[in-house]
């Protein structure tokens, strides 16, 4: 099969490529396909679509490539399950299409994919592990967010919120300088628009029931100073004032309820031994008790008998049965607090060291199994200060903080604590789900998220679930290789209202498609939420302001789902349709910040903007603009004291 030009040749039909095809085919992106043995296909439309065009071969062999179309492909996606077959096969699509963009799935080591991506110009690699890790991460969160975002030291948030009374304000009003809409969901009904579009009615009131889900700005995790010294002493001093007074309660939590009888036993038999053995000296008593309990019963009563007088007689059995008893409790004691240094050492060494119980009261997420997948979940929580428990019966040498080698011994270090969600990671569908049917039993209140790899369209299913949420990570990953398909990259996934965005970086360059937008037409134009932007030579600035123009050299990170960046790619901006009706002139003092203001949103420099505040010739309409632009440029200019109203552009086409 010959491909025809901007095909995107997938090889390796398994979870992964049969996702990705239906998200091509869903673009309408021209499709061709390459396996080692006839698929076996989970879609019926793909079956009857692609079946008879399918290449059957080893995609390592030139001729095999050859005959599916490889000279002629825009992109090629490797997507076989086995790593060094893929990077194989890349090699020899590289020598056969030097200009082709070379997706390849492998799960080695970061810093060795960093090193061919920078050799083999047009390589990217993508690790489905490394992409649904968040997707997870954020269906465990204890703390009612839909997700949390770190990204170069600034925090974003994902909030929903049902609303119970009618919206006094219409939408431009409620939402802040520093949120983003993402999702309108009316009570009864279809959404108001496309999740991250942007595209929204401005204008128009939610209701009660209604469902708003925003992005915004939390927090700076980092701001580059430091505090004074002083200060920075002084804090800490009270940090540990305060940990010495709760030290007491502390350890009551941690050791139970015998730690006070078992001080108090120690006291016990510290002041009987000291009276007993000490022949009048209560401090030489003490210390013989101690030895006494260190297990040294023959070294210590020979130093009893041969201090205290003559040998030993039937009146000195007493106390040489009591110095036993010492010596036992002693010896018992002596081989806990050997066997716990050991068991550290050991533990350090060799990566057995058993995980410390959940201390009374605390929370933790319970991760089950999964392997790589799971070390990058609890990594990605403990990162946002999210305890983690994990159950790994062959745990990775990498992580084993909190790992535990059974189930059972888990649920044993949870038996003080609260389990606050439980992710089951295994690889087969029925034993998941069997083991968050058992723990949700368990922990009503717990979140459950369960691995899927076998089950399509997971998302659409969870919703016969209740408080369950599947996640098929071949289905999370598909749009995110698709995109870097189209040679952008694709930093995480994120999952809203069951749509899959994007968070991707553009690095933009002379004659790129976005070179010379304001951010305006990024958000509302092409349906992109700007997370950060980075203009030539600054520094990165969190939830931008609209009106901004990029410049080639800028950098941008955004949140967006794979059709806002096919659109991007293709050039399919949306039209502006508000207009700006000026009906009066400012005051004499206005004049000069109206003239910048209109500059900085219209774009131009302010002098060009006069033509705007001359009404000689009627009212004077501003070029389009996006609905949030627009408004923001009408509130300014009432600000400044002139008159305007918002009324629909004319249609260019009429």
């Amino acid at each position: 099969m010959e491909a025809t030009p901007a095909t995107v040749l997938v090889c390796g039909l398994g979870g992964l490529g049969q996702s990705c095809l239906r998200s091509l085919m869903a673009l309408r992106v021209p499709v061709s396909c390459l396996d080692l043995h006839p698929p076996r296909w989970d879609d019926a439309a793909l079956a009857a679509a692609l079946d008879p065009g399918v290449t059957v071969g080893d995609m390592r062999y030139p001729e095999v490539l050859q005959r599916a179309g490889v000279a002629s492909a825009r992109a090629v996606l490797l997507l076989t399950a086995d790593a060094a077959i893929n990077l194989e096969a890349a090699l020899q699509v590289r020598r056969l299409n030097p200009t082709a963009q070379l997706v390849v799935r492998s799960s080695t080591r970061r810093r060795l994919r960093e090193q061919l991506e920078q050799r083999i110009p047009g390589l990217a690699f993508c690790d489905p592990h490394d992409l649904t890790a968040g997707v997870f991460a954020n269906a465990l969160r204890p703390d009612g967010l839909e997700a949390a975002i770190d990204l170069e030291g600034e925090r974003f948030t994902i909030h929903s919120r049902t609303l119970s009374n009618d919206s006094p304000r219409d939408l431009h009003g409620c939402l802040g300088r520093r949120q983003r809409l993402l999702q309108w969901l009316p009570a009864e009904g279809p959404p108001v628009a496309a999740v991250a579009s942007g595209w929204w009615p401005l204008e128009g009131h939610p209701r009660s029931g209604d469902r708003l889900v925003w992005l915004e700005q939390a927090t700076t995790l980092r701001t580059g100073r430091r505090r004074p010294l002083l200060p920075r002493l002084t804090a800490r001093a009270l940090v540990w004032r305060q940990a010495l007074r709760e030290a007491p309660t502390w350890l009551a939590a941690r050791r139970g309820p015998l730690l006070l009888p078992a001080a108090l036993a120690l006291l016990v038999l510290l002041v009987v031994g000291g009276w007993q053995f000490g022949g009048g000296s209560f401090p030489r008593g003490v210390m013989l008790t101690l030895a006494l309990l260190k297990g040294e019963f023959l070294d210590a009563f020979s130093f009893y008998g041969s201090e205290l007088g003559p040998p030993m007689t039937l009146a000195d059995l007493g106390p040489a049965f009591l110095g036993l008893l010492y010596a036992l409790l002693g010896t018992l004691l002596t081989a806990w607090l050997v066997g716990l240094i050991v068991e550290r050492l050991v533990g350090s060494r060799f990566g057995q060291r058993q995980p410390s119980p959940l201390a009374p009261g605390s929370g933790a997420v319970l991760l089950i199994e999964g392997g790589s997948l799971a070390r990058r979940v609890a990594q990605t929580l403990r990162a946002q200060n999210v305890q983690v428990l994990r159950v790994a019966s062959h745990p990775d040498s990498e992580d084993l903080e909190g790992c535990h080698r059974s189930l059972p011994a888990a649920l044993r270090a949870l038996r003080h604590g609260r389990c606050l969600a439980v992710g089951v990671l295994g690889e087969e569908l029925i034993p998941n789900l069997e083991i968050a049917l058992d723990l949700g039993e368990r922990w009503p209140s717990a979140r459950l998220a369960v691995q899927a790899t076998t089950l399509v369209e997971a998302r659409a299913i969870s919703s016969l679930l209740s408080s369950m949420e599947l996640v098929n990570p071949l289905e999370v990953a598909a749009d995110a290789v698709v995109a870097t398909a189209f040679g952008e990259r694709v930093l995480a996934v994120v999952r809203i209202c069951d749509d899959n965005l994007l968070i991707t970086e553009y690095r933009l360059q002379a004659g790129d498609t976005l070179v010379g937008c304001s951010l305006a037409q990024v958000s509302q134009g092409y349906g992109l939420v700007v997370m950060l932007h980075t203009a030539p030579g600054g520094s990165p600035e969190p939830l931008p302001r609209e009106e901004s123009q990029l410049q080639p050299g800028a950098r941008l990170v955004v949140l967006a789902t794979l059709e806002a960046l096919h659109r991007v790619e293709q050039g399919e901006v949306r039209r502006p349709t508000w207009c700006l009706r000026i009906a009066s002139t400012p005051a004499q003092a206005s004049r000069q910040p109206a003239l910048q203001t209109l500059a900085r949103f219209l774009g131009g420099v302010p002098s060009a903007m006069a033509p705007y505040l001359d009404l000689s010739q009627g009212e004077p309409l501003t070029p389009p603009l996006h609905g949030q632009p627009a408004r923001l440029l009408a509130d300014q200019l009432r600000l400044l004291g002139i008159r305007c109203q918002l009324v629909t552009a004319p249609d260019e086409r009429a």
